[in-house]
């Protein structure tokens, strides 16, 4: 315990800032993920591969559904009407969701987007400043507990 201005207040640890959250696999459909990462109302899809847990940042699926000529000069978005726009979440079809880890460019020797429940508030906002994710995946003897969400460690930073 740490003491502020002589109260006994308790270190907040991870699995005390933890909300649900489900993971899918690396084989999933990516469609039906997009689907569950929109339902869940996270800002990223947690993924499980394997003992290990990635995340897929909600801004980084527009990667793999968008053309790559608006990637590199976004202006040419407007080119697009707005039933092709609607349109573009169908570019997902036949894909699964390691493609979506795999448009992130992550690799097994890049930073974690995962910390034990025992994790303090440094430790979770560390983690996600080095993966550059909005959310982190809090694991326990390789059991998903839920996830810890930029949103949610800023709440708690802030009085």
């Amino acid at each position: 315990m740490r003491l502020r201005s002589g109260w006994q207040t308790p270190v907040v640890r991870a699995r005390d800032l933890t909300q649900s959250a489900s993971a899918v696999r690396p084989g999933a459909d990516a469609a039906l993920a997009l689907k569950t990462l929109a339902s869940s109302g996270l800002p990223g899809l947690v993924v499980d591969a394997g003992g290990s847990f990635v995340v897929v940042p909600a801004s980084q699926v527009l990667r793999v559904v968008l053309p790559r000529y608006v990637l590199d000069d976004p202006a040419l978005g407007r080119v697009w009407d707005e039933v092709s726009a609607d349109g573009l979440a169908d570019r997902l079809a036949g894909r699964h969701v390691s493609d979506l880890i795999d448009a992130l460019g992550w690799d097994d020797n890049g930073p974690r987007h995962m910390v034990d429940g025992d994790a303090t508030v440094v430790e979770i906002a560390a983690v996600m400043a080095a993966a550059h994710v909005p959310l982190v995946a809090v694991v326990d003897r390789g059991t998903l507990l839920g996830v810890v969400t930029v949103n949610r460690l800023i709440q708690h930073l802030t009085p």
